[in-house]
């Protein structure tokens, strides 16, 4: 859903009513930050993005006079792109791992890959080819052709970008078991130019890597202090996930993704603006597509303010400071820019630790 609905409908409940017609500036205000969080290559947790956009989030908090401002990090496993290629003897061409089988990342061999391109045009112009041995050059949005291809012999799959390819189509494009089955992406210059070499019978040679590593995530928390004497203690907590994920890693920028930290930036402009009676705590969370291990990895610190714990967590600020408070509410966002609809939804049961 577009993100200032929300912001409307929450804002009454935690600061004073807000103008009339806030929509254009707040609009604005909403682009702004989708355009800053999605300006690197990638958002993804464990890529050098996902730091630009917890800095920048940083920034942005500092300057509307938000003092307290808590990094919460975590370990989490993420497959890392270390960069592939596709030469020729006088050309390199930089292409882009795809997400791993389950475990098993694109990662080809010390020595590369080397086979003759075969153009599949979307899969549809594979039959009558020699597929075996040859490295198949198949649109994005083909669907499954890319595992026919492998069925064929293939030696490697890579895909074409193409325009208005969706979430149903990249979740095609991995397996949920382990098969060794190298499938790379290009971007547009680098597509025409493979399928020009396709057309001319060129061998090319493949390299490179995709390995597992255990990355930083950090969670970054914002306390707007309650104005009422009485009610300070009290709190409600607000969070959403601020890294994105792409089936392509290295290539995960995330506009869309970013809409859900769009409006909590936007709603912890309007808490520090017009400070609510109670406490309110933000929070924005890395590694929400990794299992949610951002706030997998926060909720042992609820679960301890709250005596639920018997193994207490190490002392630190973060926790002394949620430790003062009676957390009353809990609401996460995960917001999209087509459409203006709102749902609001229970958990059957609360975060596993």
């Amino acid at each position: 859903m577009k993100p200032w609905p929300v912001i409307l409908l929450l804002t009454p409940f935690l600061a004073a009513p807000a103008p009339a017609d806030p929509a254009p500036d707040l609009q604005e205000s909403l682009r702004r930050t989708v355009t800053a969080l999605s300006a690197p290559a990638s958002r993804m947790t464990g890529y050098p993005g996902i730091l630009e956009a917890a800095d920048w989030l940083t920034v942005e908090l500092t300057a509307l006079g938000i003092e307290e401002i808590h990094r919460h990090e975590f370990p989490v496993p993420v497959p890392v792109d270390e960069g592939f290629r596709a030469e020729t003897a006088s050309e390199s061409l930089k292409l882009y791992g795809l997400w791993p089988n389950l475990v098993r990342t694109p990662t080809l061999p010390p020595g590369g890959l080397e086979g003759p391109l075969v153009d599949g045009a979307g899969g549809r112009g594979l039959e009558g080819q020699p597929v075996a041995g040859r490295i198949v050059l198949l649109d994005y949005d083909s669907g499954r052709a890319w595992v026919e291809a492998f069925h064929l012999g293939a030696a490697a799959v890579v895909f074409l970008e193409s325009a208005g390819a969706h979430r149903k189509e990249a979740e095609l494009k991995f397996l949920d078991v382990p098969a060794d089955l190298p499938r790379l992406y290009a971007r547009p210059p680098e597509a025409d130019r493979l399928r020009q070499l396709a057309r001319e019978g060129a061998h090319v040679r493949l390299s490179g890597r995709m390995v597992w590593r255990k990355a930083t995530g950090r969670n970054l928390v914002a306390v707007v202090e309650g104005r009422d004497p009485a009610l300070r203690a009290e709190a409600i907590l607000l969070t959403a996930y601020y890294d994105a994920v792409s089936p392509v890693p290295a290539l995960a920028p995330g506009a869309e993704q970013a809409a859900s930290a769009a409006a909590l930036l936007e709603l912890a402009r309007r808490l520090q603006a017009q400070p609510p009676a109670r406490t309110v705590v933000l929070l924005w969370t890395a590694g929400h597509f990794q299992n949610l291990a951002g706030m997998r990895h926060f909720t042992p610190l609820l679960l301890q303010v709250a005596g639920r714990r018997d193994d207490p967590m190490e002392d630190s600020p973060l926790l002394r400071r949620l430790s003062g408070l009676d957390l009353r509410f809990v609401a996460g966002l995960d917001l999209s820019a087509r459409s203006s609809r709102l749902g609001v939804f229970k958990p059957r049961e609360p975060y596993r630790t």
